[in-house]
Order: structure tokens, then C-alpha cells, then sequence
């Protein structure tokens, strides 16, 4: 788990650093207070990796659930973030939000469920919605230990803030089809955008790419964009596997690893889903062995050398390749 990277993501969420009045944590939670709630995009945070759901605490403040072991590290990721040390007196006039739902953000993953239902040893068959029903299983734990007690929301698809699972053919576009999700997958070292050799990469941060992608994919019709980033292949091989069910189309940029990992481009045959490469700077002109591209293969697209706006293009032409 990459704490600073989650901590970044939740902080854009919630309107950036200047919008943090207070935080703290609570079990499972962590405990933000707003100076302006109308900053808070939720969207974004139920997005943000680890994120199980969020609960809404009086009018400026908001409760991030994470799993057990996770918060801690998070938060104390924010407060080196923010500057701001935890004050879990801050929140005692808002009440313990006991008839406030949790929001739950749950992913359906086909690849998962196939697994969990070989994995069963009774006879009885797995349903489709088994994975969800022990994730809001789990939530109710987690519900319940915490001081507040607060439920959990039903999936209830006439609830605007509450994220219902994605449609088992990745949210297709056309036709009245379930709205269509992308990913956006970035490998080694990306996250240090703006620190790292600004000559070539430029100084936007990961917080700006991060913005550009959530920005172009409401712009290009996705109902949703998930932005993943991580500096282990591993890690890249189970984002595109879990992709699979899940998204309409990924967007890559493996880093180093595109000149690399086959394992990435066999992953990336496996699910089949449209894939486009994207790469900050221009390859083409770079180092000799920047010339080689394994990812390229399973891509209808490359796009380099655009900076960190390389990454609106490819939403806007996955979009079209969807037909959204």
C-alpha cells in the first residue's frame, strides 16, 4: 500500500490542503473537517485506492473508511500533507452520526468471484453477488465497532452517493447500456511528477494529472474514472486483471516497465479490454531502449510526449473508440 499516494488522492477529494480544517482518526476512519463541503467530490473519494466507503458527519464533516491496519498509515500521510496534527476534539459538535449510511464503494470483479466460487467447498452454487454481500458483511463489522454504529446504506441505485457495483460487462456505452467506467493505470515513479526531471517530465504534479483525468473523463461521458499507480508490476498485473468485468477501457502509462514486462502485455491480452498507451514525455526521441514497447501490442493508441494533457486525449479518444 502506497499510504502517501492514497493520502494524495483522498486530499484532492476533499478539496485539496487549504480546504482541511481538521483530521483525526477513529477505528476504521479517517476523520476529516472541511472549511468547504461543496469541495468534497465524492466520486473522487469513493474512488481513491482502499477506499471501502464514507460517511457524511454534520455539515463540514466527512469519515473515510478504510480496512483494518490502513487508517493509521494514511493519516499519518495526511498530516504530513496537510501540516495539520490530528484534533479528534474538533469533531465533538457533530454528533456521532449514528442514522448517517455508509456510502459503499464496491467494484463487481468477475475474475474474484470466479475464484472465490472454485474456491468454495460446499455444493452449493456462487452467485454473482456473493463478493458484495461479504464486503458489506465486512463493512457491517467494521459499522459496528466503531463509536458511531453508523449502517450500512443499501445499494440503492436511486441514491446519487451511493456507488452501486459496476455492470458485469464492464459498463458497455451504447444502446442504453450501463454507463461506462475507465481506468487509468500509471507505473514506477509516476507519482513523483513535478520533482522528477521536470526538464523531461515537465512540473506538473500527480495531483494535476490526477485532476486531468477526472476532468476529461466527465467531459468524454464516463460515468465514472478510477485512477490507479503503483511502482511494483505486480501490482499493474492485478489492476488489469480486476479490470476485467469491470471497466470499458483502460488507459496505461507502465512506466520503465513498458520496455520491460511481458507479463503486463499478457495481462493486458488476458482481460482484452481497449487499451490505450500514454507516456508524459516523447519516447520516441528518448534513450535507445525507450524504443521498445511490449504494452504497445494489446493498444489500438499510443500517445507521447503530451505531458501530463496526453492523458485528456487518450480519455477523449477512448470515449469515441466506445462510442460513448
Amino acid at each position: 500500500m502506497d499510504r502517501d499516494q492514497i493520502a494524495e488522492e483522498v486530499l484532492a477529494a476533499v478539496g485539496g490542503r487549504d480546504n482541511v480544517t481538521a483530521n483525526d482518526i477513529c477505528m476504521t476512519r479517517l476523520r476529516i473537517l472541511t472549511q468547504d463541503p461543496a469541495l468534497v467530490d465524492t466520486d473522487q473519494l469513493s474512488a481513491a485506492r482502499g477506499v471501502l466507503g464514507f460517511v457524511k458527519r454534520g455539515s463540514n464533516g466527512i469519515e473515510v473508511v478504510f480496512g483494518p491496519g490502513k487508517v493509521e498509515a494514511v493519516h499519518e500521510a495526511l498530516v504530513r500533507l496537510t501540516g495539520i496534527e490530528g484534533a479528534d476534539d474538533a469533531f465533538d459538535d457533530l454528533g456521532s452520526g449514528a442514522n448517517a449510511p455508509i456510502h459503499v464503494h464496491i467494484t463487481q470483479n468477475a475474475l474474484r468471484d470466479a475464484a472465490l466460487a472454485q474456491s468454495r467447498t460446499d455444493e452449493a452454487p456462487a452467485h454473482a453477488g456473493d463478493s458484495v454481500d461479504e464486503l458489506v458483511s465486512l463493512l457491517d463489522v467494521i459499522a459496528d465497532s466503531d463509536d458511531g454504529g453508523d449502517p450500512v446504506a443499501p445499494l440503492d441505485e436511486d441514491d446519487e452517493t451511493a456507488v452501486a457495483p459496476a455492470a458485469a460487462d464492464g459498463g458497455g456505452a451504447a444502446g442504453g447500456a450501463a454507463p461506462a467506467r475507465v481506468l487509468v493505470i500509471n507505473g514506477p515513479n509516476i507519482n513523483m511528477l513535478g520533482i522528477r526531471e521536470p526538464d523531461i517530465y515537465g512540473t506538473d504534479t500527480y495531483q494535476a494529472m490526477l485532476r486531468v483525468c477526472h476532468d476529461a473523463a466527465r467531459e468524454a461521458g464516463f460515468s465514472d474514472c478510477t485512477c490507479f499507480q503503483s511502482n511494483h508490476e505486480g501490482d499493474l498485473i492485478d489492476a488489469i486483471q480486476d479490470a476485467y468485468g469491470s471497466y470499458a477501457g483502460i488507459i496505461i502509462n507502465p512506466g520503465a516497465y513498458t520496455h520491460t514486462s511481458i507479463a503486463i502485455l499478457d495481462a493486458a491480452k488476458a482481460v482484452g479490454l481497449p487499451m490505450i498507451e500514454v507516456h508524459i514525455s516523447n519516447v520516441a526521441e528518448r534513450e535507445e531502449f525507450r524504443q521498445v514497447s511490449y504494452i504497445r501490442a494489446a493498444c489500438f493508441e499510443t500517445i507521447i510526449g503530451l505531458g501530463v494533457e496526453g492523458y485528456r486525449k487518450a480519455m477523449h479518444d477512448m470515449a469515441a473508440h466506445l462510442g460513448l
